[in-house]
């Protein structure tokens, strides 16, 4: 390395170290980044950029600097001494694993990061370095003890009988639908998104362990997580475990696959970007594509399963970015190149579907931290909802040659899902003006619009779908929140009512309705009752404003 490229590297490190002391951590990452452009193996510019994909909520890219933390240039060659600097990259490892909730592989680090530390003659900074760190650890293996002690379930999981099933009920509607030609129903849904789930699930039934001449191995049939991904990405509503032994055959299927395909396991998108031209030279694309379509998929089962059994919508977020970035990137950067050497995984369907479970767990990120100050700016959400809306465009009036389910969860239940989010976007944005400005005209105005777009939303979805009742009460609680006239009011309670029984054909035994979907709708229709019953006496008129209880505007 030259002299001036040793002073560039220098001045951009500068650089990035004032952007990270503002907490600018995008605007620092990218300064360490110019930096390792003139010195790549320099130890601390990954540290440092580890440290700001931390600030950022992005554990995976965290995980991949600070690995490479352990292994550039002089530092590498220290990793038997006692190096405050190798323990502070240690300490970035184990923070990234906490992130992604694997506190037995964070427990190993902060076991590392405490070791590197002196044990006599350390200064004050060393003592409160290792203090922290022996806290975190401690911390660790009390999150890997409880986690031992409790596996992993899914959230809302629910046990049922085979004819409550919400797949074999739509399958037993199928025939009177295509004798009448009735397409809109969210049948066709549930029974294409469960034939793509069973598909992958006897696929990956036929697996099992095998010992070769070279030790134990795995005899499996490949395409089984781009089966299981095909029918999340279309409705995670398919998720179900017919198999008290889903997670261990999954797990094994997961390594099984990803050995076969070479894909990138614990790098971050960031490297996979970077990565990806350079095998394409020496391999092409026959190497390249499976690699990459099981990168992508095996981040959206882990953001899934993170989410949805653990609970921890940050770090699924984590995995749905890097999912997205990488498919947006490849989108553009081989946009020439035909689907069936670059793979299904860039077709716009397939990018649309992940981009809506990014947008759902941003969701629920900023449900856990919400606020106008939080980490999940509801700003994003409303620019991710406006880009979906943006890239489908006008809906056809029917479907064309596509399969009804397919048709039906990329296109309107697309649509749908972006106006709820909408919805959300100005329910919480009044939600928290409110809180310091009272029921002004303005916030009512916002409240108005979340019901306006959670009521768009409904009508996207077929009447039969939970999502169209669902959708409706939140219009309808969104209204009542901002005060509106009783006739409005009534006008949606009135199709909540009339959706509830076609609805309760396929969806009446579900995650949702254990959740507590039904308490929510019988209150629903009881305030419409009240309502009906004010109006029959002459306590008020139909164009009356009504509010919440304990609910009134701010005078001006």
């Amino acid at each position: 390395m030259s002299m001036q490229q040793n002073a560039e590297a220098d001045r951009l490190k500068g650089e990035g170290n004032a952007l990270f002391a503002k907490n600018d951590f995008s605007a620092a990452y990218n300064k360490y980044t110019q930096a390792l452009h003139h010195d790549d193996k320099n130890a601390i510019l990954y540290c440092n950029r580890a440290a700001c994909s931390l600030g950022l909520n992005r554990y995976l890219d965290a995980s991949s600097d600070a690995e490479k933390t352990l292994t550039a240039g002089d530092l590498a060659d220290q990793a038997t001494e006692l190096d405050p600097a190798y323990a502070k990259a240690w300490s970035r490892l184990a923070a990234a694993r906490t992130g992604l909730n694997r506190p037995d592989l964070a427990v190993k680090a902060w076991e590392r990061a405490v070791a590197a530390l002196p044990i006599e003659n350390m200064t004050a900074a060393q003592q409160k370095q290792k203090a922290q760190y022996k806290a975190e650890l401690a911390t660790a293996k009390a999150k890997l003890e409880d986690l031992k002690a409790r596996p992993m379930e899914p959230q809302g999981a629910v046990s049922m009988q085979n004819g409550q099933l919400p797949w074999n009920r739509a399958a037993a509607m199928l025939p009177e639908l295509e004798r009448t030609g009735v397409w809109e129903s969210s049948a066709w849904l549930v029974v294409y998104t469960y034939q793509e789930w069973q598909r992958a699930l006897i696929a990956m039934k036929e697996g099992r362990p095998m010992h070769t001449s070279r030790g134990p191995g795995y005899f499996g049939r490949q395409g089984v997580i781009e089966g299981l991904t095909n029918a999340l990405v279309a409705d995670t509503r398919v998720f179900h475990i017919s198999d008290p032994n889903f997670l261990e055959m999954y797990n094994r299927q997961m390594m099984f696959e990803f050995t076969q395909s070479k894909a990138w396991t614990d790098n971050g998108s960031r490297e996979v970007i970077t990565q990806v031209p350079k095998r394409l030279r020496t391999e092409g694309w026959d190497s390249v594509r499976p690699a990459l379509s099981l990168t992508v998929r095996g981040w959206v089962m882990r953001a899934f399963m993170e989410d949805n059994f653990k609970n921890n919508s940050v770090a699924a977020l984590d995995f749905y970015t890097s999912a997205v970035e990488v498919l947006r990137w490849g989108q553009e950067a081989y946009k020439d190149v035909p689907f069936s050497d670059k793979g299904q995984i860039f077709q716009p369907t397939f990018i649309r579907g992940v981009k809506r479970l990014r947008l759902e767990a941003f969701m629920k990120a900023y449900k856990m931290n919400p606020g106008p100050n939080s980490k999940f700016p509801l700003s994003e959400l409303l620019a991710g909802a406006d880009e979906l809306l943006a890239e489908i465009g006008t809906l056809p009036d029917r479907p064309n040659d596509e399969c009804i389910g397919f048709y039906l969860s990329f296109f309107p239940y697309a649509v749908g899902s972006a106006h709820a989010l909408r919805g959300f976007y100005y329910l919480h944005t009044a939600i928290n003006l409110e809180k310091t400005r009272g029921l002004t005209e303005e916030v009512g105005e916002l409240y108005g619009k979340a019901a306006s777009e959670y009521k768009e939303a409904a009508l996207k979805y077929p009447t039969d779908d939970e999502h169209h009742a669902g959708f409706l009460q939140c219009s309808f609680d969104s209204h009542y929140n901002g005060g509106a006239p009783a006739r409005d009011l009534l006008d949606t309670l009135d199709r909540l009512k009339d959706s509830i029984p076609p609805m309760k054909r396929i969806w009446e035994f579900t995650a949702n309705a254990v959740a507590g979907r039904d308490f929510v709708l019988k209150q629903a229709l009881q305030i419409r009752q009240q309502l009906l019953d004010k109006i029959a006496n002459g306590t008020i008129q139909e164009q009356d404003k009504v509010y919440k209880p304990g609910k009134s505007p701010v005078k001006t």
